[in-house]
Parts: structure tokens; C-alpha cells; sequence
């Protein structure tokens, strides 16, 4: 008689979640270990002193959320739960705050980064560990590849796994009520359509308090000033430390080797007693105001622009989820006014200049007249 060893592990924001087999064995993998050490919010907890939570237990709470999925759409892919906990498993140090420096140092971003994790591309026991079980380490990555249609929305799609996560994770340890999703009744109301995840008719409302959660969570968390400009100065004493070679490393070991380094001491040291830049400019963006800033600052400044230029408001806040009406799909924001001016307003973008206290009469005196 075959015992199996199920563990219950205690989350703070879904409750008991069951672990067993082949999904205990990559929990307790090194790989996955790291991850109690990367926090999810980077340096957010300057901002929101409970922001201390993990890419280890938002990997778990995806796992939950997709095997809610997996029952409930009737897919029962055992590779569909382990692509869910293993989706975050590349991430580098302070999770996406300097992931822009990795892309061009190291000419790679965390999913990639994962995926050669799973498929023994890079050192890793997680492909020995799933053969084990009898799993395809590459069926598992093609999902996160995004190549298995319904299992890889399910993980990253307009109403993925990941993001009813971490808006609710994120929220709750973030101690604002604005991120509060219900994903239970998400996943309740969603069915598979033409190949497709949906929103039956039924949940228009719970969808339309979805993106609105999405929103309010940029603008109030993810976008906030001062996160931002946490996470822009670590991005300049990452550069200034010429830390290359550094992506497996957790928080803590790359702070200390920031501080190690003679360039970079003084702005990490800065981070860590939150002796943080202040905005001394802020302006609507336009491209030659914006030229005409960096041309115009020296190195005791830097130029931020919020949200991010590469940051597509529509993509990133799902507007165009569909919802299934007598018998016919809708973008959601074509049966929503107020689905649809969530795109117009995330996506009006101002252009910041971060400095400290003692330069702000330099800095000023460089942008006059702009």
C-alpha cells in the first residue's frame, strides 16, 4: 500500500491549501526555497511596512488558483498546477524592480530565466524532479510559453491565476482595501469558449470591480512616488556596482554586495536607512520635454517617467477580457463605459525628476525655463 504524503499549508489570504507529490518535491527544491527570499513589491515596504511578502508564497497562491481553475474548466492537467508554481521561479533579486538591468546585462527576463530553470537549460533539480514523476519539463514550459491556449491563460490571460493573486496578496499585506478581488467567484463565472477563457454575462459586475481593482492598484501601489523612486535609485547603484552576474542572488545578498562596492555604497546605504530622493519637477510628459530634460541633468538626478513608457495600459489592466452575451463575445470594454475610460486615464503619463534634498536648487536651476 502506496502512502501519500499530503502537507497543508496555512495562507494567510486563501486558508488551508493542500501540497502533495510531485508539487511538495518542487516546494522543497532549492530553486523554490530561494524564492522565500525575493520579495514580491521590491522595495514597497519603505512605503507600506507589511509589504514584506514573498514570490514563495504568491508562486503558492497561483498553484491554488489554477487547481481551482483546473476543476472547475474540467482541463486536469497535472502540468498546468506545476507551470502555476513554478511561473515566477526565474525571477531575479527585488523581484521586477531592476529586471530592466538584467535585460540588458544579461540580454534576458525572469519567464525565460525560468524556463531554462525548468528545462536544465541552466543549473537547476527542478527537470530531475518532475522526470521523477513521469513529467515533461518541456510540456510544463511550453505553457508558460503561452503555447497551450486554454492552460496557458489560465496562468497569463486576462483573467490569470497570477493576478487574482497577487491584486488580492498584494493588497492585503499592502494594508488597502482597493485590491480586494474575489477570485473564487471569478473562476466561478469564467467558462471555456471557442478555445478561449470567458466571463459568462453573469459576471460583468464581479469583472468591471476586477479591472477597477487593477487600476486603483497601479495608482495607489504600483505607481506610487515613492515606490518608485526606491526602485529607480536601486536600478542606479546596480549599474554603479557594474553588478553583472548577479540574477540568482536574492535581496539580501545583492544589497550587501551593493554595499561592498565603493560607487554604489552611498545610494544603497541611502536606501536602506530610507534616506530616499524627493520629486523636485513634475510635468505632463511630452517626447522633447522629455529630451529636453535628460539633456539638460547631470548624474545627481533621475528621470522617471509614470506610468513607464513601455507600459500599454490597455494590455496591462485586461480591458479586452471577454464576456459571453446571449451566445456571442464582447470585449469587455466595448459593453462597459467605465471599463473603457480606465484605458484613457492610466495611460496619462507624467515625467518626474528625483533628486536629493541638498541638489534641489542645482536640479531646479538646470530645468529652468522648461
Amino acid at each position: 500500500m502506496t502512502i501519500i504524503m499530503v502537507k497543508i499549508i496555512q495562507d494567510p489570504v486563501f486558508g488551508p491549501i493542500k501540497a502533495d507529490g510531485v508539487i511538495l518535491d518542487l516546494i522543497d527544491s532549492p530553486e523554490f526555497q530561494r524564492l522565500r527570499r525575493i520579495k514580491n513589491l521590491g522595495l514597497c515596504s519603505l512605503v507600506f511596512p507589511g509589504a514584506n511578502h514573498t514570490r514563495f508564497e504568491h508562486s503558492i497562491g497561483t498553484y491554488y488558483l489554477a487547481s481551482l481553475y483546473n476543476e472547475h474548466l474540467r482541463t486536469m492537467s497535472d502540468e498546468l498546477k506545476i507551470a502555476a508554481l513554478l511561473h515566477d521561479i526565474g525571477h531575479f533579486p527585488y523581484s521586477h524592480t531592476i529586471e530592466e538591468f538584467y535585460m540588458e546585462t544579461e540580454k534576458i527576463d525572469h519567464l525565460q530565466a525560468g524556463i531554462n530553470l525548468i528545462e536544465g537549460k541552466a543549473e537547476s533539480e527542478i527537470p530531475a524532479i518532475l522526470e521523477k514523476h513521469g513529467i515533461d519539463p518541456h510540456w510544463v514550459s511550453s505553457i508558460l510559453k503561452g503555447i497551450s491556449n486554454v492552460l496557458s491563460e489560465i496562468i497569463s490571460g486576462p483573467l490569470d491565476a497570477d493576478e487574482l493573486d497577487y491584486l488580492r496578496r498584494d493588497s492585503f499585506y499592502c494594508g488597502v482595501s482597493i485590491g480586494y478581488v474575489n477570485p473564487l467567484r471569478i473562476i466561478d463565472v469564467s467558462s471555456v469558449y471557442e478555445g478561449q477563457i470567458v466571463s459568462e454575462e453573469k459576471g460583468l459586475s464581479d469583472i468591471e470591480s476586477l479591472l477597477i481593482s487593477r487600476f486603483l492598484m497601479y495608482q495607489a501601489v504600483y505607481f506610487h512616488k515613492t515606490c518608485r523612486i526606491a526602485n529607480k535609485m536601486l536600478g542606479i547603484a546596480a549599474r554603479l556596482a557594474e553588478a553583472i552576474g548577479t540574477s540568482r542572488m536574492v535581496d539580501e545578498e545583492l544589497m550587501a554586495l551593493l554595499l561592498s562596492k565603493k560607487r554604489s555604497e552611498r545610494i544603497a546605504r541611502d536606501i536602506i536607512n530610507r534616506r530616499l530622493m524627493k520629486v523636485i519637477f513634475k510635468e505632463k510628459y511630452g517626447e522633447e520635454l522629455y529630451r529636453d530634460i535628460t539633456d539638460r541633468i547631470g548624474e545627481d538626478a533621475i528621470v522617471d517617467v509614470i506610468p513607464p513608457l513601455s507600459f500599454s495600459g490597455r494590455e496591462r489592466l485586461k480591458t479586452d477580457v471577454s464576456v459571453k452575451i446571449q451566445g456571442r463575445i464582447v470585449a469587455g470594454e466595448e459593453i462597459s463605459p467605465l471599463v473603457n475610460s480606465l484605458n484613457q486615464a492610466i495611460e496619462r503619463r507624467y515625467v518626474y525628476v528625483y533628486g536629493y534634498k541638498e541638489d534641489e536648487e542645482k536640479i531646479k536651476s538646470d530645468l529652468r525655463g522648461l
